[in-house]
């Protein structure tokens, strides 16, 4: 008899939490005006368009590295194009070492810039560039100022 009991209630519980409804079941029944489906939509959009967001960002970022270390090389191609094509190493091994560091400094300074101007670009867009052009106005006339104060 105990075990008839026992076997009822887990029973009984079983049917309770097989007969529990889901949030989109329970609101699904009670949503009439179409609320709640259409507020699922909306997260949804809202979270795939931030995941859009953040794909189109990394792309971007990838093309401003790749850039970035393209125009870093450049002189460095040019001052070992030179090199090459002189021999310098023959003649001035000292200079043409003093040579290739410097060119591998500037391409590294080079990067580091660009790179960084074209993070704060897709970072900041448009606030970006009302940065610069205030930063540059104020460095004409800061420029302007000191240029006509040392002709007197």
């Amino acid at each position: 008899m105990m075990k008839a009991v026992i076997l009822l209630i887990l029973t009984l519980f079983a049917i309770q939490v097989l007969a529990t409804p889901t949030p989109e079941e329970m609101y699904g029944a009670y949503d009439k005006d179409g609320k709640y489906r259409a507020m699922q939509e909306q997260v949804d959009q809202i979270i795939q368009k931030s995941e859009e967001t953040k794909k189109e960002k990394a792309a971007k970022q990838q093309i401003a590295l790749w850039v970035a270390i393209a125009i870093g090389f450049l002189p460095l191609c040019a001052i070992g194009r030179q090199v090459l094509s002189k021999r310098t190493w023959k003649d001035n091994p000292s200079g043409t070492r003093q040579a290739l560091a410097i060119g591998l400094a500037g391409a590294a300074a080079l990067f580091a810039f660009n790179y960084g101007i074209f993070w704060l670009k897709i970072e900041y867009g448009s606030q970006f560039n009302t940065a610069v052009v205030v930063a540059l106005v104020l460095f004409l006339v800061i420029g302007s100022i000191y240029v006509l104060r040392k002709k007197k």
